[in-house]
């Protein structure tokens, strides 16, 4: 009888520890946050401009190609891929400018949103996660991407969108 329930203890212990132990410590998942403007004369995304040869952010509200909304993707890379029910937030917050002490009508909070990762996550190494952001392009903008999923590591990115208008 001690026999069959050391088994069984055991066999339960493996099968609760068999989600986590999955993901070794170098293969967490991974966030990687990017930006595209939208054209507001053109209907066009710009190419990403959070990237290494990103374009500087100002007065991009105004002149050929101007914008005032911008779309934010979430890339998630992991490797196994995410279980059911995982989520992706993101928190877009508008920072004071120099000098200024005001932030939006909103305290700041431009989009705080959280999603359900789509089910394609779970055959896939590569995932991807689209945010609106309205109003854009005068103020910069601090994002924060955050991935918690049941038996995975968290993950967390951090960027920001360094927006200024001009006189």
């Amino acid at each position: 009888m001690l026999k069959f329930s050391l088994g069984c203890f055991a066999g339960l212990a493996a099968s609760l520890l068999v989600g986590t132990a999955a993901w070794a410590d170098d293969s967490a998942p991974r966030l990687t946050i990017e930006a595209r403007l939208f054209g507001s004369t053109t209907g066009q995304l710009s190419e990403n401009v959070l990237g290494a040869d990103g374009p500087e952010l100002g007065n991009v509200v105004m002149g050929e190609n101007a914008s005032t909304s911008t779309f934010v993707t979430v890339h998630i890379t992991a490797e196994p891929p995410l279980p059911a029910g995982a989520k992706v937030r993101l928190l877009a917050v508008e920072l004071a400018s120099e000098g200024q002490t005001e932030t939006s009508p909103s305290g700041g909070a431009l989009l705080d949103s959280a999603v359900d990762v789509p089910p394609t996550a779970a055959g896939n190494k590569d995932t991807y996660v689209g945010f609106w952001l309205a109003d854009t392009g005068c103020m910069p903008i601090a994002l924060k991407a955050e991935l918690v999923a049941p038996e995975a590591p968290t993950a967390s990115a951090d960027a920001t969108l360094d927006f200024t208008c001009h006189e």
